[in-house]
């Protein structure tokens, strides 16, 4: 009976060091586990810094106003009042730091859709003074209504649904004009540019109102874009280019042009550098997002040109124009 016990202890206490072992092992591998499991996920991000004052309170104010403007906020009469009030908002989140995320929400989810009814559309806003219904008086052409509203001929005749360069009119027709003359407050009566070097974009802003983003690039490191306020002094279709290097002028469509179809000079006495402008690209390496030119601010082709046909000449309304870093 002795030697049974025995055997018996000897035997519970094997058993008793195998499940105490075994234990441990498990715990250790549970541990092991969820370590590699740490290790392999993705790290946090850092909570998203709160929203400038300024913007949070504009942004409140347009959202309230979004949602009392029926199903379809930007082809309603709201919408005018909604792109200047989103506008504001926008501007409000430049320059402050991780509120890119957000300018790119508010522009992709509110100011593109307002952008596109107000700027790049029939759609009629004539409840809106700046917005009133124009009809077409004998012998008048799509110049002479731009230029009796402060705009471009092209732009006219986008909002009349034609080909930029149509000439043809027939009495009595109307449309929606974009009035910038006569303005007393004088955002209301041109065309602002926002270029910010860091995010590689070009805001363009027409009276105050958000009308488009484009992508963009600007100067290399070793011939950087100045950074300052400062507004275009022409407006030029197919210009020449003159080289920078050898000062050779190359026309529009000879094979070494690299300007693309057009040329927006800035002014040389504000920005205190001369030469700079937007154009497009006609060069085999052409990319945006990337600091490549000789300090000129680059869009693809198809953007400038839309560019161009938006703004008008300088003579007609001022062009203001910011960079920032």
């Amino acid at each position: 009976m002795k030697i049974v016990a025995l055997l018996l202890l000897t035997g519970l206490g094997a058993g008793g060091w195998y499940f105490w072992n075994h234990q441990r092992a498990v715990a250790a591998a549970e541990v092991q586990e969820a370590s590699l499991l740490a290790e392999s996920a993705p790290a946090k991000a850092p909570p998203a810094p709160p929203l400038p004052p300024a913007a949070l309170q504009a942004l409140a104010a347009a959202d309230a106003a979004w949602a009392k403007a029926g199903p379809s906020p930007a082809t309603s009469a709201a919408a005018p009042d909604l792109a200047r009030m989103y506008s504001v908002a926008l501007r409000a989140l430049y320059n402050q730091p991780g509120t890119a995320a957000r300018e790119e929400q508010l522009i992709a989810e509110r100011l593109t859709p307002l952008g596109d009814a107000l700027f790049f559309s029939k759609t009629p806003f004539s409840a809106d003074p700046q917005f009133p219904t124009h009809v077409i008086a004998p012998g008048e052409s799509p110049e002479a209504v731009a230029r009796k509203n402060g705009i471009s001929r092209e732009l006219v005749n986008r909002f009349r649904g034609k080909d930029v360069n149509d000439s043809k009119t027939r009495v009595g027709d109307s449309f929606k004009v974009l009035r910038l003359v006569g303005q007393t407050d004088p955002v209301k009566r041109g065309f602002q540019i926002h270029i910010d070097k860091s995010q590689y974009t070009l805001d363009l802003f027409i009276a105050g109102m958000f009308a488009r983003r484009y992508a963009c690039s600007h100067g290399a490191a070793q011939s950087p874009t100045p950074t300052g306020t400062t507004f275009v002094t022409n407006r030029v279709w197919h210009p020449d280019w003159t080289h920078p290097v050898t000062h050779k002028v190359i026309r529009y469509g000879e094979p070494d042009h690299l300007l693309g179809p057009i040329w927006l000079p800035f002014d040389s006495k504000t920005l205190g550098k001369s030469g700079i402008g937007i154009h497009g690209y006609t060069g085999t390496d052409a990319k945006m997002g990337v600091m490549a030119s000789n300090g000129c601010i680059r869009l693809e082709n198809h953007a400038a040109e839309e560019l161009y046909q938006t703004v008008c000449h300088p003579d007609r309304s001022p062009i203001a124009v910011e960079i920032v870093e």
